[in-house]
């Protein structure tokens, strides 16, 4: 279901001060969206998987119900399905928090959490923190109080302007696709979905496999 937009020519007819709470309130809104879309989505995929409810999906390519998880998610969301494949795993591997929490921590936190052990992810302190932190700030707090060793995401660096401007219009793209609003996400989306779609390629594999690709 699409997120519905307010009226923004109204809101702008309106006095500043009658405005301000309501943009103020729909931004507050965005990002507890934002939060949520990634767990949402891993588990929504972890009910299909487990109870294989793509077996009652008929695959309209040829004409019978989908028996492989894999290509009911390739075919069925094949603009988003290297995200959703990623918000699986999360989910997974994180079997062990309560997904109530899940829901408040945006998807860079969530993956760090996935890199420590459940005697520590699950203390909570370190589950308000996640809540509440940026990536880099969090890990720093792990790092220094939980004695891990983790780093946070390095900024991509795109001078050249040709290729600012396409890094631009694929993390607008994203952004509609998996419906993130931050462009550090959607740009980890756009990064995650080509690696899904080409790391299955035997020749790449290969690659991988003899250290060509870091």
């Amino acid at each position: 279901m699409p997120l519905e937009a307010p009226d923004w020519n109204f809101l702008r007819s309106m006095s500043p001060e009658d405005s301000a709470p309501l943009v103020v309130h729909f931004l507050r809104d965005l990002d507890g969206v934002e939060k949520q879309v990634f767990a949402l989505r891993g588990m929504a995929m972890l009910l299909v998987e487990e109870r294989q409810l793509y077996r009652f999906v008929l695959d309209e390519e040829v004409g019978d119900y989908y028996q492989s998880f894999d290509r009911w998610m390739k075919q069925e969301l094949p603009q988003s399905w290297g995200y959703c494949r990623d918000a699986l795993r999360a989910v997974k591997e994180l079997k062990d928090m309560p997904f109530e929490d899940m829901l408040q921590i945006k998807r860079c936190n969530l993956e760090q959490l996935k890199k420590v052990s459940s005697s520590v992810r699950l203390l909570p302190e370190v589950v308000k923190a996640a809540k509440q932190m940026p990536e880099k700030a969090f890990v720093q707090m792990l790092n220094a109080s939980h004695d891990q060793h983790l780093s946070a995401k390095v900024p991509v660096v795109m001078a050249d302007p040709p290729v600012s401007l396409m890094r631009d219009e694929a993390i607008g793209i994203a952004k509609l696709i998996f419906n993130i609003t931050s462009d550090s996400d959607a740009l980890e989306a756009v990064f995650a979905d080509f690696i899904q779609t080409h790391r299955e390629d035997a020749a790449i594999e290969s690659a991988i496999q003899e250290g060509q690709v870091a």
